[in-house]
């Protein structure tokens, strides 16, 4: 499920399809480049646009929100009507940006750590040559692997010499709200 303290659930996973149902009977969700232009389908969007249908006591008319996403343009295998989206790529204000300009998105982390089946949560906070990550498990994790897989990502992305961390914990700190900030920039 995809939800936003100002819209809502956004949109909702599919058991028979891949990518997230938009609730497009709730919300209109417009995915858009940096300049605030449509983007079309296939095209992973800067931001996007919501204006909610539901709400008259706090309307929000195209309210932006720095999810990326990308819509999907065929039909889904559910039958479902309502337009799709891939999985969130995650908010283009959580990239990491090293030394002289290298730009690190939240997606090199995410895909290495979500291929780890005995993780179920993460949070990567940026240092100044590299991330110190922590992680909930519900198994054996080779950190030492780990961490040499992240920090050849990091050094495939341009980092120069980049460190990484990576170690155990019970429980990752929520903010006051419960939600959990993943990606915590300098």
């Amino acid at each position: 499920m995809w939800g936003t303290s100002e819209a809502g659930v956004t949109a909702i996973g599919c058991f028979k399809g891949i990518g997230m149902h938009l609730t497009d009977d709730l919300l209109i969700v417009e995915p858009v480049d940096a300049d605030g232009n449509g983007v079309p389908a296939g095209v992973r969007s800067h931001k996007v646009y919501v204006t909610n249908l539901f709400n008259p006591l706090m309307p929000l008319i195209r309210y932006e929100i720095t999810d990326e996403v990308t819509l999907l343009d065929e039909p889904c295998a559910c039958g479902s009507v309502h337009r799709r989206i891939a999985d969130i790529e995650g908010r283009n204000d959580d990239t990491f940006v090293y030394g002289e300009g290298v730009s690190v998105h939240p997606h090199l982390f995410r895909s290495i750590l979500g291929r780890e089946p005995a993780i179920s949560e993460y949070q990567v906070q940026q240092t100044r040559t590299g991330a110190m990550i922590v992680v909930c498990a519900d198994g054996a994790v080779d950190l030492e692997g780990l961490t040499r897989k992240l920090e050849l990502a990091l050094a495939e992305s341009g980092c120069p010499e980049p460190m990484a961390t990576v170690s155990v914990v019970e429980r990752i700190p929520t903010l006051a709200t419960g939600k959990l900030k993943r990606f915590l920039t300098l």
